[in-house]
């Protein structure tokens, strides 16, 4: 609910408007509604742990993301001479060995710097992109002419 997150510290969501908010979110991102009418005398954002005591959680979900990604891509290519979307680390003492050499340090070292030393680039999405293309593609193929319009919401803050 990063969306939620930004709007209660970045944009100073009004505490009138913390529950409404809470669900019209839930709603649009996640399909869910409310069991029964819930009014702002409610906090129902408090029932969800990583509101109350870990606000960038959602955050770190996503970083963590791009790092699986790019680790993945790495030992696929680099490790494994394999094709990311068919990767067998089974067996792969290579690949246990890449990786202990990634997290034994823990936090005593810089991990950006950890990173580039290990896979030769910074941190970037860009694996994750390469990894998804080939889904990419078909589904530009597949809707090839189709006429859709954005939802009303899109670009708007």
């Amino acid at each position: 609910m990063t969306e939620f997150e930004y709007q209660l510290y970045a944009k100073n969501l009004p505490a009138n408007q913390i529950n409404k908010t809470w669900w019209e979110l839930k709603k649009k991102y996640q399909g869910i509604v409310p069991p029964e009418q819930r009014g702002e005398q409610y906090c129902d954002p408090c029932s969800k742990t990583h509101i109350i005591d870990d606000a960038a959680q959602y955050y770190d979900y996503a970083l963590s993301y791009i790092l699986l990604f790019q680790f993945h891509e790495f030992i696929s290519n680099t490790i494994l001479g394999q094709d990311p979307h068919a990767t067998d680390y089974y067996g792969s003492i290579e690949t246990g060995d890449f990786l202990r050499k990634i997290m034994y340090p823990g936090a005593t070292e810089d991990w950006q710097k950890l990173l580039l030393a290990s896979i030769g680039e910074e941190m970037s999405a860009q694996a994750m992109v390469n990894y998804f293309q080939p889904l990419m593609d078909y589904l530009v193929k597949q809707n090839k002419g189709r006429k859709y319009t954005l939802p009303e919401e899109f670009g708007k803050e």
